[in-house]
């Protein structure tokens, strides 16, 4: 898969309801509704390899409300039954600026032994983006290593009337390097998010349906829930 690259042109705003895991059968009623389901990814499990630096840059730019943020991940979908002895996997990095973003995003062939049963400190890992660096057209240094592994169910819904794409996301997990992260447990966060992404940033019509529902719309980072309480020892 090298050479397979996208690169999301402009800046795409996304915004996002969050709720709590109970509220996921009235979510669903609804968008199964009023939406269209996506015709290609309609449901899968989303697995995540969060990138950072010794001194924790990334989570620092979060954590302290940075305008300016960078992300780096490596992404894969499928549960572990479904995947062969190599999996494609995407390596990302994301710029983003207040609420919108950019995103570089190249396919790679990944071992499937790698992504399922190797530690986060395997140095294979740190080896997938500087082996493409060149396709990403942005260097990633040896000083990024992984911090930690998220995970969580996905289903993605298109919204013809305002062009947004819409997925919502629950049972997210979070593992830990162990080795930078001694003490941290596996982390489960019991949030449901309903994410929509378009040009513009309006809130869809339906979306007044989640709000009457006690769903905030509000900013939310699953990485930085997930890095919240690993690097303060919270399950």
């Amino acid at each position: 898969m090298p050479g397979l690259a996208s690169q999301e042109h402009g800046l795409v705003n996304e915004r996002k309801f969050v709720g709590d895991r109970l509220d996921l059968p009235f979510v669903l009623a609804l968008l199964d509704a009023r939406l269209l389901p996506d015709r290609y990814h309609e449901t899968g499990r989303i697995n995540s390899v969060y990138f950072d630096t010794p001194g924790l840059r990334a989570w620092d730019e979060k954590a302290n409300g940075d305008n300016l943020k960078r992300k780096v991940r490596a992404r894969w979908y499928g549960r572990p039954e479904e995947l062969g002895p190599e999996t494609p996997v995407f390596l990302e990095l994301k710029h983003r600026i207040g609420a919108a973003r950019r995103k570089e995003r190249i396919g790679v062939a990944a071992p499937t032994d790698l992504l399922l049963r190797a530690p986060l400190s395997d140095p294979r890992w740190p080896a997938l983006f500087a082996a493409h660096a060149e396709a990403l057209g942005e260097p990633v240094g040896p000083e990024w290593s992984p911090v930690c592994r998220i995970e969580y169910d996905r289903v993605r819904y298109n919204d013809l009337e305002n062009g947004s794409r819409v997925s919502v996301d629950w049972n997210v997990e979070g593992f830990p390097n162990e080795e930078r992260f001694p003490w941290a447990a596996p982390v489960a966060l019991d949030a449901l998010v309903c994410e929509f992404k378009n040009r513009g940033g309006a809130p869809p019509r339906w979306s007044e349906a989640l709000q009457s529902a006690g769903l905030r719309l509000r900013s939310f980072s699953k990485y930085g829930e997930c890095m919240l309480r690993i690097t303060n020892g919270i399950p």
